[in-house]
């Protein structure tokens, strides 16, 4: 990466480059795995409008602002040496750690479900769900549960893969989000184009793009707040990371809304696609892990050349949760390196760290299983249910509402250098002193019985 003589800090090579990043950091794996049952079940065309207003209310201060104070970081780093240090203040540090560590437990949990997948994308590739019945799926993910080392395996060569893009910095992960965003987006246009070679697509596609009445205004808008906070990974910090290389002549509140509206369209397409998918299979969608390990075998078995359409359905899938962990380990590694800590042991440490979380969460479907009533809902998931409502209801809420405060409010805050605020910058600036905070409280109330 090549920089200014006078900042140590190296920066993303081209705009393009950091733009295809953070998309990636956005194009989380349940942004695509989850729309198809969101777009069926909330109002079609009209749930895509609400989830973009959601982003653009809730998403667009937040990761401005997360732009605009870690390209400071880059910019003036003999005072803010790392992303803990941009504001003073021991909550400020606090929200940061809660944010790494939040990211870095979601990358767990999505460890193991890309574990899975990899199973599922050999099985696929090797023919074992042709003529797969509603039965023969549940019982094969019922013997992958009951083989945890099986599991293991898959889930460590994911881990690979994550952890050499992070020990190879900021480069490799620019050649990484070059070569996969493009590629990600080309697949899914390649599965719709498939899904309209389909009779059944033509009657299913109305449905899903038309704007329709949904069955519960205000649950969606719940839905939608829920799916904007958790899909593109709010609270984990990762653009505050990635801002830190952002060059000072860049418009941090600009490249944010753009970031908003290009997730917006990656997630309306790779749901959309996959969506048409399964209407073409005669199937209904399903939500989680019913769609990814249910719906997509069989909608292998029930399509032509449906051996190859699951695996590129997986490997699509695969490749977003992967630019979405890498992105969401960032903040962990530059807290690390900032202690001195060089990238490459700073990777090895966490990898390690990373697959031993996921040995016990693998094992505790199982061996060590146990099940609890959270809010009025029986989890049976064990240690693997308690990972995610930490995540979910304490430190990624923590992280997303306490940096939107600080940054807001706090003397030495977004904007703690006096700079003018024209009405652009006025208005996300509002929107992250006031919007954001009252959307997290919303998400705490309402994501246990929406989420988990």
């Amino acid at each position: 990466m090549s920089g200014a003589s006078d900042n140590p800090v190296a920066l993303w090579s081209s705009l393009p480059r950091f733009f295809l990043a953070g998309l990636g950091a956005l194009a989380g794996m349940d942004s695509f795995s989850e729309f198809p049952y969101l777009l069926a079940h909330y109002g079609g065309g009209t749930f895509v409008w609400v989830y973009a207003t959601v982003l653009l209310v809730i998403a667009w201060p937040l990761f401005a602002g997360e732009l605009t104070v870690g390209r400071r970081i880059g910019a003036d780093s003999a005072t803010a040496a790392t992303i803990a240090q941009a504001v003073p203040g021991r909550a400020w540090r606090w929200a940061v750690r809660a944010a790494a560590l939040g990211g870095f437990l979601m990358l767990c949990y999505v460890a193991v479900v890309a574990g899975w997948m990899l199973s599922y994308l050999h099985a696929a590739l090797a023919g074992d769900f042709r003529g797969a019945t509603a039965a023969f799926v549940e019982a094969r993910f019922a013997h992958l549960a009951s083989e945890p080392w099986r599991a293991l395996a898959w889930q460590a060569v994911f881990l690979v893969l994550v952890f050499l893009i992070a020990a190879g910095g900021l480069r490799a992960i620019e050649e990484l989000s070059y070569l996969v965003v493009p590629g990600l987006l080309a697949l899914f246009a390649v599965l719709l184009v498939f899904a309209a070679t389909r009779g059944s697509f033509f009657v299913s596609a109305p449905a899903l793009l038309a704007p329709r009445a949904a069955p519960s205004g205000a649950k969606m808008i719940l839905v939608a707040l829920s799916q904007a906070f958790f899909g593109p990974g709010l609270g984990t910090a990762a653009l505050l990371a990635y801002g830190v290389s952002l060059r000072s002549s860049v418009s941090a509140g600009r490249v944010a809304l753009a970031l908003v509206l290009a997730q917006v369209f990656i997630a309306w397409l790779g749901g959309f696609a996959l969506a048409s998918l399964v209407y073409a299979a005669g199937l209904n969608p399903l939500a989680g892990g019913g769609f990814l390990f249910e719906t997509l075998p069989l909608l292998g078995a029930r399509l032509p050349h449906g051996a190859l359409v699951a695996a590129l359905c997986y490997l699509g899938l695969i490749s977003a949760a992967w630019l979405s962990c890498v992105a969401w380990l960032e903040p962990a590694m530059q807290l690390l390196t900032a202690r001195g800590l060089p990238r490459a042991r700073a990777a090895l440490g966490l990898g390690l760290a990373a697959f031993v979380t996921g040995t016990v969460l693998t094992l505790s479907l199982k061996s060590w299983a146990f099940s609890f009533t959270f809010f009025g809902r029986l989890k049976t998931l064990g240690l693997l249910d308690v990972v995610m409502i930490v995540a979910v209801n304490v430190l990624l809420p923590w992280g997303a509402g306490g940096l939107s405060l600080i940054m807001g409010w706090a003397p030495d805050g977004l904007f703690g250098r006096g700079k003018p605020l024209g009405g652009l910058a006025r208005l996300w600036f509002w929107a992250l002193r006031l919007l954001v905070p009252a959307a997290v409280l919303v998400v705490i109330l309402t994501a246990p019985r929406l989420v988990l």
